[in-house]
C-alpha cells in the first residue's frame, strides 16, 4: 500500500484528483486480495495433508494412472517441490518462494489494475468537467452580450456540438472540439475586431457628414447610404466596410458642392432684399452684421450646415425688416398721394370757383348784352343771347343738333359746363365739388340722382350727339 508504484501512481494525479476516495478503493481491492490469499492457504494446507495421507498408503495403494502423474506433477510445480515421476512421489525439500513471489505479482497486479482503472475514471471524469467550465467560461466571458450579427450561427453550432458532447461523455468528441478551440477563439477575435472596425467607420461617417446640410439632390444617396450602414451593422458585415467607404466619398463630394452652391443662393436671396438703410435701425444692422461674421467664418472652416443654418436665420430676420420696410414705404406712398391729391383737389376747386365765377361773370354779361341789343340782331348774337338764357351754356342742346357755329368761340370751362348740363337737366349730381357747386347755384337745377345710379339711358338723341359734339371740341 505504501510501495514506490502506488506513491508514483499518486503523484501522477492532478491537484484536483480526490486521494482520499482513490485510497479509500485501494484499501478496498486489497482486504479482497487478502481474502483470497486466506482462501488459497487454506486450500494448500488441505492439499498438503492429503499429499501426506497418500505418501503413507504409498506401498499399499495402486499404481497411479497417466492422469493422476499429470496433476500430481503440476501441483508439485505450483507448491514450488520436486517430483519423481519413477515413484510418483514427491521428494521433500525447502519449500520454494516462487509461489509467494506469483502471488505478491498478482497482487501488485490487481492493485496497479484497479488503481489505473480508478485513475482513468477520474481523468475522465476531471476531462469533462474542464472541458464543460471551458465552455460556460466562453459563453459568459466572451459571447455573452457580444452582437455577432450574421456570424452567430457559427458560433451557436460549436456550442452546441460541445453541449451534446458533455452530455454524451463522448471523450473523441470532446477531444476533436478541443482541437478546434484554437480555430473558434481566432474566428471569434476577427468577429469582434471586424464589428470594432465597423463601428469605428460609422463613427467616422457621422463625423464626417456633420459639417453638412443634406439638399434634396443628395437625399437619395444619403439614404442608401444609412441604410446599407444599418445593415451592415446589424449583421456585423464588416467586409461591408471599403463599399461603404466608397459610398460615402462620393457623397461627401456632391454635399460639398451642392452646400456651397445653396450658402451662395441664400446669400443672392438676401442681397436681393429691400434692406434700405434710411428704414434699418442700428441695432438690426448689427444683427445683420453678426449673421454674416459667423456665416463667413464657418464657410471659411467648410463647416457648410452651421453656414447654411446661420445664412437662413439672416435671411428671415432680414426678409422681416424688408417687410417692415414696404409696409412703412406703402404707408408714406399713400400719405404723399393723399396730400398730393388734397393739393390738385384744393386747386381743382380754386379753379372751379374762379370759373364758376367767371362763367357767372360771362353769363351776366351776356344778359347785359341781350337787354341792350335790338331785336334785328343778326343770328349769331341772337344764338349766343339764347344759349346763356335762363342759366344755360347751351339753353336748347337737348332739342336740337348743335353746329360748329353754336360751339365756336366757347373756352374749355364752357364747352365743359354745356356737355355737363345735359347730365344736369336729369338730376345727376357730380362727384366734382366744385362742379356740383355750380349747378348747385342754377335755378334750373334739381340734384337728385347719385352718379353711381344714373343711367345714360334717359338721354334722347339731341343729347347723345351733342354730348359728342362737345367733347370734340374739348
Amino acid at each position: 500500500m505504501g510501495s514506490k508504484d502506488d506513491k508514483d501512481i499518486l503523484n501522477s494525479i492532478d491537484d484536483d484528483f480526490d486521494y482520499e476516495q482513490e485510497i479509500k478503493e485501494i484499501e478496498a481491492q486489497e482486504k479482497e486480495l487478502e481474502a483470497l490469499r486466506a482462501k488459497k492457504k487454506a486450500e494448500l494446507e488441505k492439499h498438503k495433508a492429503q499429499m501426506e495421507a497418500s505418501s503413507k498408503n504409498e506401498n499399499a495403494a495402486p499404481a497411479k494412472s497417466r492422469r493422476e502423474i499429470r496433476e500430481r506433477r503440476k501441483e508439485a510445480a505450483w507448491l514450488g517441490e520436486a517430483f519423481d515421476e519413477e515413484t510418483d512421489s514427491v521428494e521433500p525439500k525447502k519449500k520454494s518462494k516462487k509461489g509467494i513471489i506469483a502471488l505478491v505479482i498478482l497482487l501488485i497486479a490487481l492493485i496497479g489494475a484497479g488503481g489505473a482503472y480508478a485513475f482513468k475514471a477520474q481523468t475522465d471524469r476531471h476531462t469533462i468537467t474542464a472541458f464543460e467550465e471551458r465552455v460556460a467560461a466562453f459563453q459568459s466571458e466572451k459571447l455573452d452580450g457580444v452582437e455577432l450579427g450574421d456570424h452567430a450561427a457559427y458560433f451557436d453550432d460549436f456550442i452546441k456540438q460541445c453541449e451534446t458532447a458533455i452530455e454524451n461523455k463522448d471523450l473523441n468528441a470532446i477531444a476533436e472540439l478541443n482541437s478546434q478551440w484554437s480555430d473558434l477563439e481566432a474566428e471569434l477575435t476577427e468577429v469582434t475586431s471586424g464589428k470594432t472596425a465597423l463601428e469605428a467607420f460609422m463613427t467616422s461617417m457621422n463625423d464626417q457628414l456633420k459639417p453638412y446640410t443634406v439638399t434634396d439632390a443628395c437625399k437619395e444617396a444619403y439614404d442608401k447610404l444609412m441604410a446599407d450602414a444599418d445593415a451592415a451593422r446589424k449583421s456585423n458585415n464588416y467586409d461591408a466596410i471599403d463599399g461603404l467607404q466608397s459610398q460615402l466619398n462620393a457623397l461627401l463630394t456632391n454635399l460639398k458642392s451642392d452646400n456651397m452652391k445653396t450658402a451662395q443662393d441664400i446669400k443672392n436671396e438676401i442681397a436681393s432684399l429691400d434692406l434700405d438703410k434710411d428704414y434699418v435701425t442700428d441695432e438690426q444692422q448689427k444683427t445683420f452684421d453678426e449673421y454674416v461674421k459667423k456665416a463667413d467664418t464657418a464657410l471659411a472652416d467648410e463647416d457648410y450646415a452651421t453656414a447654411i443654418s446661420t445664412l437662413n436665420e439672416y435671411k428671415r430676420s432680414a426678409t422681416d425688416v424688408s417687410t417692415a420696410i414696404a409696409s412703412k414705404k406703402a404707408e408714406s406712398e399713400r400719405v404723399a398721394q393723399s396730400e398730393a391729391e388734397a393739393r390738385r383737389k384744393a386747386e381743382s376747386e380754386r379753379e372751379a370757383k374762379a370759373a364758376s365765377e367767371a362763367a357767372a361773370k360771362a353769363i351776366e354779361s351776356a344778359r347785359q348784352s341781350q337787354s341792350s341789343s335790338s331785336s334785328g340782331s343778326g343770328s349769331s348774337s341772337g344764338s349766343s343771347s339764347g344759349s346763356s338764357s335762363g342759366g344755360y351754356v347751351l339753353a336748347d342742346s337737348s332739342s336740337r343738333y348743335l353746329t360748329d357755329s353754336d360751339l365756336r368761340g366757347l373756352s374749355a370751362y364752357q364747352l365743359m359746363i354745356a356737355r355737363n348740363e345735359i347730365y344736369a337737366r336729369h338730376g345727376r349730381r357730380f362727384n366734382d365739388s366744385s362742379l356740383q357747386a355750380y349747378f348747385d347755384a342754377q335755378p334750373w337745377y334739381h340734384g337728385t340722382t347719385s352718379p353711381e345710379n344714373f343711367s345714360t339711358s334717359v338721354f334722347n338723341d339731341y343729347e347723345i350727339k351733342n354730348i359728342d359734339k362737345i367733347q370734340e371740341y374739348e
